[in-house]
């Protein structure tokens, strides 16, 4: 990594300031207090994060009001030219990162840095004096730490594992931390535990209350249960009222009894009718013929109906099926007619019509009842706590009240007020010294005045102050009892109107799903209805669709029944008939044909009166023969038999339909049961649920009342709560308490194993130290070692232990040490080196020699010397070497 550039936007003295830095070796060079260690503590602020205020630390906060940060450039490997950010009061000092022009946060920062982090560029790759005269940092194990944090020893895994092991360790404990997570479950078991304490005394209080709510907990359940009841059985009661017009219809049917004639019974006896009814006709034909016999003229009529003879016998036929299709379309008439008023009835309800038929109702509808029912219930619960609130703050101001009226002194000011215990106090004490230097008996009199004056002072003070000092702590603290209440009242009521709003928002909803504004049954019951009459609306919708294809049907057999009358119309008024009187028309020209062809036979009153009584005789064998099945049916003449076989059909009818009733009605009518009965259960039914209703919201008034009181006293749970509470308190601290100690053992363990690593690297690092050190002291000593953790000088005839150097000695021992720690790390350009001022011991010649070692080491670092020192000014310039003055 090197340093670019340094833009201080306010940093100690500076303002608005911009460092520029050279790659290799440079000399920032300024006189004292000019802010060379402001640099300084401004890059590392910038790269690590702001100092933390102390007493004993220095403060770069600007005192002008200036943006306390500013940004630093730097280039790093391989992320190329990277801007950091940081300001105090932005983003709570955490730094923004630029690479490439994308913005990152501060964990990519510590990324991007490592494996640089504050301690190792601190110890490692700054030099100030103080540091230099640590001997202590210089012992084996500090140097292996350092060889292990920049991975000299190939064990930066295992070094990044301890850091880490260490850092949670740090995030988890210290022994007099506050906010951390062991210290923070530590304090909360202890506060828990006071709470216990508390708890446990009031137990008793507490458990009668839970007592009373577990009490109405089971009513409540009790009562919640008894209204489903209610409700299924309210269902099964609308159900029953639904369907009472076909129940009534159902029970007019089954006083229908079942005809004793079977099926095949009035086959035969409608054959026979037929039979009889031909041979009748026959009868009465040849008896007009007869008659027309003396009479008979020929017209064209005559030979028309001769050459349609046939077609007329055929007409003659159909009296039957006129009349079964006259009653047929009758009944398909009324039919529709019921159904168009069951549409009327529900278009006029709910407004279908056949081009806005009823909508299927979306799935989540119950949902949203459900949910609307809920938070009617939520809004009762609130106004009764709000009303609740309501009462005890009243209750405290009352007692604010009363204190303010008894002690006035609560609320009046006093500053206003002369207070002239003092000057009593004064003067008693001066009367008391003067009794001193007066004579017998005036000295006793001066005494006696002034201890007056004093102790009448005194009291006075004394009852003055003793309501604050006993009332006042009260009356304080019912201040804040009632500023409390009043606070939660107000959050209170803003759940209230947000639960009213919503409730609202669902009523607008329904009302727009359900087609209904003002209702005055619940949604529930309403949502029913509206179910149902969709089921009707559908069903009914069928019926017409099957009513009018019956009746299609019927129009059409009409039209075809017409159109075999047609050949008739320029012969018979049949114009504007209808059947029935086109088929007596026909009947009456039948019949007169037949008296005219009977004057036309040969014979004729012979003949005629031959076949008649030969066809009489064959009507009356056909009335013996089929005597005993007359009897069967109960019948005396062969003329009642097609009034009995419509009434047959007719019964027939009834008894499929009541058959088809039974099946629906049976599971819905399993009793028999009135009209005013069913009313009155229904009644009876809604009644009951509605007082239900009264009493679960009363018991859940009064409990919610209880639970307000329990609350109050007992904020933080109940007993057994708190029980749980603690054994999960503990169960964490346990388990904290194990990864911490599990961390240090990690930590200690990896320390061993990296301390063993670095063994290996000490002697490259010593051979390099031994280098520099040579070239630092002119060949004076040639070699640098460790022995039993102690470094050691070696001159050409003895050993120095680094404590043995004298200072400007020790000092480029020192250096020599800390600058072969880079040459190891040359390749990888961890960080530029900083020196402040790291030659205070040193003369000219040690100076000298330092620039040299300085200019070479340029070749692999970015070096940066910040010096108030002019001679090693001047020996930069001898070298050619970058020199920067402050400005």
């Amino acid at each position: 990594m090197e340093l670019r550039k340094a833009e201080i936007a306010g940093f100690g003295h500076y303002r608005n300031q911009i460092f520029e830095f050279l790659p290799g070796n440079q000399l920032f060079y300024g006189s004292n207090e000019v802010g060379k260690s402001t640099l300084y503590q401004f890059i590392l602020a910038m790269l690590f994060g702001f100092p933390k205020k102390g007493s004993k630390k220095k403060d770069y906060t600007p005192r002008d009001g200036a943006a306390y940060g500013g940004r630093l450039w730097v280039s790093i490997e391989p992320y190329g030219d990277v801007l950091i950010e940081r300001y105090r009061k932005v983003n709570r000092g955490k730094a923004k990162l630029f690479i490439g022009g994308e913005e990152k946060d501060e964990k990519i920062l510590n990324q991007v840095l490592s494996p640089l982090n504050k301690d190792v560029f601190q110890d490692v790759f700054t030099f100030q004096q103080e540091q230099l005269s640590q001997i202590d940092r210089l012992q084996e194990k500090e140097l292996q730490t350092s060889l292990i944090s920049l991975g000299i020893t190939g064990s930066q895994q295992l070094m990044g594992k301890i850091q880490e092991y260490q850092k949670e360790n740090q995030q988890l404990f210290k022994p007099r931390a506050k906010k951390l997570t062991l210290n923070q479950q530590l304090k909360d078991w202890q506060d828990l535990r006071q709470t216990i304490q508390q708890q446990e005394a009031e137990e008793e209080n507490v458990q009668k209350a839970y007592q009373k709510i577990s009490q109405f907990d089971q009513e409540l359940q009790s009562l919640s249960d008894e209204q489903k009841k209610l409700k299924v059985k309210e269902k099964d009661l609308n159900q029953k009222k639904s369907h009472w017009s076909l129940y009534e219809e159902w029970k007019e049917l089954e006083k229908v009894k079942e005809s004793r004639v079977s099926e095949k019974e009035q086959k035969e006896l409608q054959r026979f009718y037929h039979e009889y009814q031909n041979l009748t006709e026959k009868i009465q034909k040849k008896e007009d013929e007869l008659a027309q016999l003396e009479q008979g003229q020929e017209t064209d009529r005559y030979f028309f109906y001769l050459d349609h003879e046939k077609e007329v016998q055929d007409l003659l036929q159909l009296d039957v099926p006129i009349i079964r299709l006259l009653d047929r379309q009758k009944e398909l008439f009324q039919e529709k007619e019921n159904v168009e008023q069951v549409f009327f009835k529900l278009k006029q309800k709910w407004g279908w019509t056949e081009q806005q038929p009823p909508q299927a109702l979306p799935s989540s509808i119950d949902s949203s009842i459900d949910k609307l029912e809920k938070l009617h219930e939520q809004i009762r619960q609130k106004e009764t706590q709000i009303q609740w609130l309501k009462e005890r703050k009243q209750h405290v101001e009352k007692e604010i009240d009363q204190l303010e009226e008894k002690y006035p002194d609560l609320i009046s000011t006093t500053k206003n007020k002369k207070n002239y215990s003092p000057l009593i106090l004064t003067f008693g004490g001066i009367i008391a010294l003067l009794g001193l230097f007066l004579s017998f008996p005036f000295n006793l009199l001066a005494f006696i005045v002034g201890l007056t004056c004093v102790a009448a002072s005194l009291l006075k003070n004394y009852q003055k102050k003793k309501p604050f000092t006993d009332v006042k702590p009260t009356w304080q603290e019912k201040l804040l009892q009632s500023d409390a209440y009043s606070e939660e009242i107000l959050n209170e009521e803003e759940d209230l109107k947000n639960s009213q709003q919503e409730a609202q928002k669902i009523d607008m909803m329904l009302q727009t799903t359900l087609g209904h504004e003002n209702i005055e049954q619940s949604w529930r019951s309403l949502l029913e209805s509206y179910q149902k009459d969709q089921e009707e609306y559908q069903r009914v919708v069928l019926e017409e669709s099957s009513l009018q294809s019956q009746l299609a049907v019927v129009k059409e057999q009409k039209i075809d029944l017409e159109t075999r009358f047609q050949f008739l119309a320029e012969w018979l008024p049949l114009a504007d008939k209808s059947l029935q009187e086109k088929q007596d028309i026909v009947k009456k020209f039948a019949a007169q044909m037949q008296e005219t062809k009977m004057s036309r036979l040969q014979q004729p009153s012979t003949l005629l009166a031959q076949q008649l009584k030969q066809t009489k005789e064959e009507r009356d064998e056909l009335f013996t023969s089929n005597a005993s099945l007359l009897e069967t049916v109960g019948l005396e003449q062969p003329t009642e038999i097609p009034l009995w076989i419509k009434q047959w059909e007719n019964m027939q009818k009834k008894l499929n339909r009541k058959e088809e009733l039974a099946a629906i009605l049976r599971p819905i009518f399993p009793e028999d049961i009135n009209y005013d009965q069913l009313t009155q259960y229904l009644t009876k039914n809604q009644t009951k649920q509605e007082e239900n209703q009264e009493t679960i919201n009363h018991l859940l008034e009064e409990k919610q009342r209880l639970q307000l009181q329990v609350e109050y006293l007992q904020k933080n749970g109940t007993l057994d709560m708190l029980y749980q509470e603690e054994s999960r308190m503990l169960s964490e601290i346990h388990e904290t308490a194990l990864r911490w100690s599990t961390n240090r053992l990690l930590v200690a363990f990896l320390s061993d194993l990296a301390t063993e690593l670095s063994e290996q690297q000490l002697p490259q690092l010593l051979k390099q130290a031994s280098y520099y050190f040579s070239l630092l002291t002119n060949g004076s000593y040639k070699k640098v070692t460790s022995i039993e953790g102690v470094i050691n000088a070696v001159s050409n005839e003895e050993t120095f232990a680094i404590y043995e150097l004298s200072t400007g000695t020790k000092d480029q021992l020192i250096m020599s040490i800390r600058f072969a720690y880079l040459f190891m790390q040359k390749e990888r350009g961890i960080s530029p080196v900083i020196i402040d001022d790291g030659w205070l011991h040193y003369d000219s010649i040690r100076k000298e020699n330092l620039a040299k070692l300085l200019s070479e080491f340029g070749d692999n670092y970015q070096v940066i010397c910040l010096s108030s020192d002019q001679e090693m000014v001047s020996y930069y310039q001898e070298l050619r070497q970058a020199v920067i003055n402050f400005k």
